[in-house]
């Protein structure tokens, strides 16, 4: 009997050329998976690796990973010892490739990423182009909630292939050039690698931390799969006059879509008309379904000035709109929350409704800004106390106050970015809510409200 060592294991390994063990402990300590086929094992501890894992080279040069080796180790290098894998977005626990810019897969993903990258998928045992191809149609349930390893869209976006049930590629992201050049960054080629440096693309400015990206790395430099193919010159419904030509690095753009600015943000602009569209803004999904309405809202592209229904404020370019109901609203109003729990300001939750004339509301005023609230739009309300306050108003306090509880703080940090948590309040009345003492992240005390101040030269 012929024994072998492997640096994951103190004791040597048999070798076992069919494995017909039934023990539900068969799992490769490699991989995680049945073993079957060709093993090693070391029956005294219960250790089994396949051949693949047991051969896996120590050190592999991935062509989607050019500036480092990977290092093949036992476990994760960190704390937990688990990691995800950059390829197919799963836990890693056992056997894994490891770069120290914190780049982790797993053996079988690092392998059969490598065959893809030098382009010979046709070698991998038991693959058939011709078998491997299915229609986007044809998707089963686990396929429409899956995304490319590569680009990490939606599966069924396009045909695709799936190999050993495990691994989901469209086919033109396994048609991809290793190398592109592009208009954006002509000094250099742009590499398609792992996003190992966690770098944001340059037009979408969104992080795709695992799949692959088109790099520069030396310029850190990256654009995804998706925006290196994105048009450079585009028609669109809300500017007919003149086409609209993608731009970076905007200093200050206000978007006539969204009606927000942003510095710095890549847009397509038309220079004689001074109009621009953030690259995120081009292409609005053409119907939302929020929690705050039964129905789904539906895109609608005409450029009219309107009065949005959830929050009552003005809107021009596009919206959208639930036919059925009536109703015309932003796109940010979409995901409004339907009930603000233990609202800060009252002692209540507080209801989103869109009219307003179901409740018995004795004052229009807003209890934050005292300004009317005008009842043919959307607004929070607490019917049980007649309290009642605007869509923008209530968002807003409710983003800047946060009620504190058991729980709610950890390592003496504040949570979900609010400026203060409330420790102490004190009720005053039916409908006021004083807090009267806070932790602010300003400040590594506890503030306590006082009017009872000695010296005023702060």
């Amino acid at each position: 009997m012929e024994l072998h060592r492997h640096f994951s294991h103190e004791h040597p390994l048999e070798f076992i050329e069919e494995h017909n063990l039934k023990s539900e402990k068969a799992n490769c300590s490699g991989c995680g998976e049945k073993v079957s086929g060709p093993s090693y094992s070391c029956t005294e501890c219960e250790f089994y690796l396949d051949k693949k894992c047991f051969e896996a080279s120590p050190e592999v040069n991935h062509p989607f990973h050019p500036n480092h080796s990977l290092k093949l180790l036992a476990s994760p290098p960190y704390i937990g010892l688990w990691a995800i894998c950059a390829f197919c977005d799963r836990r890693c626990e056992n056997f894994v490739y490891h770069c120290s810019c914190k780049l982790d897969l797993h053996v079988k993903c690092a392998l059969f990423s490598k065959t893809i990258a030098e382009n010979k998928i046709g070698e991998l045992e038991g693959v058939s182009q011709k078998d491997l191809l299915v229609s986007s149609e044809n998707g089963s349930k686990e396929h429409e909630e899956t995304n490319c390893f590569a680009c990490r869209k939606p599966l069924l976006d396009s045909p695709f292939i799936s190999f050993d049930s495990r691994f989901h590629l469209h086919k033109k992201c396994l048609d991809l050039p290793i190398e592109v050049n592009h208009l954006f960054h002509s000094q250099h080629p742009l590499v398609l690698q792992f996003n190992s440096q966690r770098l944001p693309c340059q037009i979408c400015q969104i992080t795709q931390p695992r799949g692959l990206v088109y790099c520069c790395s030396p310029c850190e430099f990256t654009l995804h799969i998706a925006c290196v193919e994105r048009p450079t010159r585009i028609n669109h419904p809300c500017h007919r006059d003149h086409p609209l030509i993608l731009q970076l690095n905007f200093k200050s753009l206000l978007c006539q879509i969204c009606r927000e600015t942003q510095a710095l943000s890549p847009a397509y602009y038309c220079s004689a008309c001074k109009f621009g569209v953030h690259v995120r803004c081009v292409s609005p999904k053409p119907s939302i379904k929020g929690e705050i309405h039964e129905h789904p809202f539906t895109l609608f592209w005409r450029q009219v000035p309107f009065i949005c229904d959830a929050c009552g404020t003005s809107g021009a370019c596009t919206s959208y709109i639930c036919s059925p109901c009536g109703l015309i609203v932003h796109e940010s109003c979409i995901s409004l929350q339907p009930i603000i729990k233990r609202f800060p300001r009252h002692g209540h939750s507080i209801s989103h409704t869109f009219i307003l004339g179901k409740y018995e509301i004795k004052s229009g005023k807003c209890k934050i800004c005292h300004e009317e609230v005008n009842s043919k739009h959307g607004c929070y309300c607490c019917s049980d106390c007649n309290y009642i306050v605007h869509t923008n108003c209530g968002i807003e306090a409710y983003r800047w106050y946060e009620i504190f509880d058991d729980g709610s703080e950890e390592n003496g940090e504040l949570l979900n970015n609010s400026a203060f948590v409330v420790i102490r309040e004190t009720k005053l009345g039916d409908n006021i809510v004083i807090p009267t003492e806070i932790k602010h992240l300003s400040h590594p005390h506890n503030l306590i409200f006082s009017n009872d101040v000695k010296d005023d030269k702060y």
